[in-house]
């Protein structure tokens, strides 16, 4: 690497540390160096000139030709994150700090695209909702009996998309609510946890308005709930009727329904600190904030610094990262699918008992608990020493014996095992009931540990054998190799197979296998950058090659989940902020964390504005 470029790239990941303006000339140098060997001039492959890409304004997003120059640069952005580009044949490769350069660099060219602002108002969602009951009023209920399930977008149901309130909706929590209303009065500790006896009832309503709504109470708010008090008591002479009406009236209310963020009066495209504490408390409590993060919101201790972290440290000592467990990670690694997952009992007898699912998830849940409740790296989940296991897993797994059904911490000898990857869990939903799915179980890789989701099979591909038993002399693998032939999907299946088939020692329910039928197993491939993988151990030692896109991915899918809208290709250069900040905390689970909650993406409703600096007083 010349001077000049070494250079270029050194000032090109400190714009992604600290958000200044990239200087054209250093984004010019690193894709000359990289890229226009192939891509400059009017003989440009495909026609693609990069390095035209940066002698042109960019600043017209309205323009025609700006429009075409953003969808190039994040095309061109999209193949360097993936590898594919340059190819592995090209002679001037990139190393991971002169990537990550590129990629800041196409980044910069992609404002943000129009209509690409956070929704106003989500739905909480089913679990949400029941926690908030819970943590609100003491009612422990099931809301998978009561109300439907929630659709899922991007990976998560907080998608603010898809979380609307129809008519007939709001009839089911209608319903529910009046369901709550009755479990709060039939118990008096309950009773006394809405309406305290030593609070006059208008000041017992204001308190209970402000709980629910999350924000304090609206005068007109307060004196509605008076009214209806008044009215129902008049018409039916009961207190507890009235106080029904009231119960019912808050937990079908559209400021509870509701998440909604406005932004502040004196900044909109700014959170509120009830706001702030709101999606703090659904991202790691998956419930209502509690009584002190509430406080911390009226005394405008949020937006200082360093006051989010204090309570995301504190809400996750709370439960031990089990709610984030739970909620975000379980649908972002989709182990919450493994409740649901089939596999032929006739071929695999050991999922008749009904309990290995259960196990699949409980490891899981556990597993990513602990990295965040004991602050381990964040990359412990492509590789750990430990897992948790009960008997029936350990036995399974054919790990040392555990005795009983509670589930304890595991040592691992054997580092085939350690991490996701090894995970019954993950392995079962990303493959058939009768065979594994090499296919499926890349492509939940490149999803779900590199954000790089593959497109769809084009029509008419055609499909393997729902077994994997051999078609004449031809193995599953090889009969893949020639579907894989057709230059209509070779270039998705070039990325996916070969980081399925590393784990094709693990079958359907994540039991290691040397052999099928008869046949030993070849878990070796070659990655599109020319890297060639065998096995697990191998895949993990790629993936470890590429622990920034990891991060980067972990990251994204966290603000995904937390401001409901997928990360868009503006958002680059602050995931490449985020993802530095990670790195000089060792990525330890709070380094990443905290450089999610100070980001803008995080802190501000408006991501049109996350170019803007923040006000001083909101640390990053």
């Amino acid at each position: 690497m010349s001077r000049r470029v070494a250079a270029a790239v050194a000032f090109t990941l400190a714009v992604a540390a600290t958000g200044a303006t990239l200087r054209a000339q250093d984004a010019a140098a690193l894709v000359a160096t990289h890229c226009a060997e192939c891509h400059s001039g009017p003989d440009a492959t495909r026609g693609f000139d990069a390095t035209a890409l940066f002698a042109a304004p960019t600043n017209d997003a309205t323009d025609t030709a700006a429009a075409a120059r953003r969808e190039r640069a994040q095309q061109a952005l999209l193949r360097v994150r993936s590898h594919t580009m340059p190819p592995p044949d090209a002679d001037a490769q990139p190393d991971a700090a002169a990537r990550r350069a590129l990629v800041a660099a196409f980044a910069a060219l992609t404002p943000a695209e129009a209509g690409a602002r956070v929704a106003s108002a989500r739905r909480l969602t089913r679990l949400q909702y029941e926690r908030s009951v819970r943590d609100l009023v003491g009612v422990q209920w099931s809301a998978r009996d009561q109300l439907p399930e929630d659709p899922r977008v991007h990976g998560f149901d907080t998608i603010g998309d898809a979380s609307g309130v129809t008519p007939a909706l709001f009839e089911v929590y209608t319903r529910a609510a009046s369901a709550i209303a009755d479990a709060v009065l039939a118990d008096p500790q309950r009773r006394e946890r809405a309406f305290p006896k030593a609070l006059p009832r208008e000041q017992a309503i204001a308190r209970l308005l402000g709980r629910a709504f999350r924000r304090p109470a609206h005068d007109d708010e307060i004196e509605g709930r008076q009214a209806l008090f008044a009215d129902v008591r008049a018409a039916s002479g009961s207190d507890d009727r009235a106080l029904a009406a009231v119960l019912q009236s808050v937990f079908a209310s559209p400021a509870f329904l509701l998440r909604t963020e406005v932004g502040r009066d004196d900044g909109p495209a700014r959170l509120s600190d009830h706001e702030l504490a709101g999606r703090l408390s659904y991202l790691l409590a998956a419930s209502t904030p509690d009584d002190e993060l509430l406080a911390a919101a009226d005394r405008g201790a949020l937006s200082a610094t360093n006051g989010l972290a204090q309570h995301a440290r504190r809400l996750i000592a709370a439960d031990g990262g089990r709610a984030l467990a739970d909620d975000f990670a379980a649908q972002w690694l989709r182990f919450r699918d493994v409740l649901a997952a089939n596999a032929d009992f006739r071929r695999y007898p050991e999922i008749w008992n009904g309990r290995l699912r259960p196990a699949f998830y409980e490891e899981a849940a556990l597993f990513f608990a602990a990295i965040a409740r004991d602050d381990l790296s964040v990359l412990t989940l492509l590789d750990s020493d430990f897992t948790y296991a009960n008997s029936a897993l350990a036995k399974h797994y054919g790990l040392p014996p555990v005795q009983g059904d509670a589930f304890v911490r595991v040592p691992l000898s054997d580092r085939r095992r350690g991490g996701v990857l090894g995970m019954g869990a993950m392995l079962m939903v990303a493959s058939y009931p009768l065979r594994t799915s090499p296919v499926q179980r890349g492509r939940w890789i490149l999803d779900a540990l590199l954000d790089l989701t593959p497109p769809p099979p084009p029509p008419g591909t055609g499909s393997l054998p729902a077994e994997d038993t051999p078609k004449g002399d031809q193995s599953l693998r090889a009969q893949l190799e020639r579907h894989r032939s057709s230059r209509s999907c070779a270039s998705c299946h070039a990325q996916m197979d070969p980081l399925g088939f590393a784990l094709e020692n693990f079958d359907v329910l994540g039991k290691w296998r040397d052999e099928l039928h008869g046949q030993r197993i070849d878990a070796a491939g070659v990655l599109p950058d020319g890297a060639r993988v065998d096995g697990p151990i191998g895949l993990k030692d790629a993936l470890l090659a590429r622990q920034d896109e990891f991060v980067r991915t972990f990251a994204a899918r966290l603000l995904a989940f937390a401001v409901g809208r997928p990360m868009l290709p503006a958002d680059e250069a602050e995931l490449l902020r985020i993802g530095a900040a990670s790195a000089r905390g060792g990525h330890r689970f709070t380094a990443l964390l905290d450089a999610v909650l100070a980001s803008p993406l995080f802190l501000l409703r408006d991501p049109d504005a996350v170019g803007a600096p923040l006000p001083p007083t909101e640390g990053r």
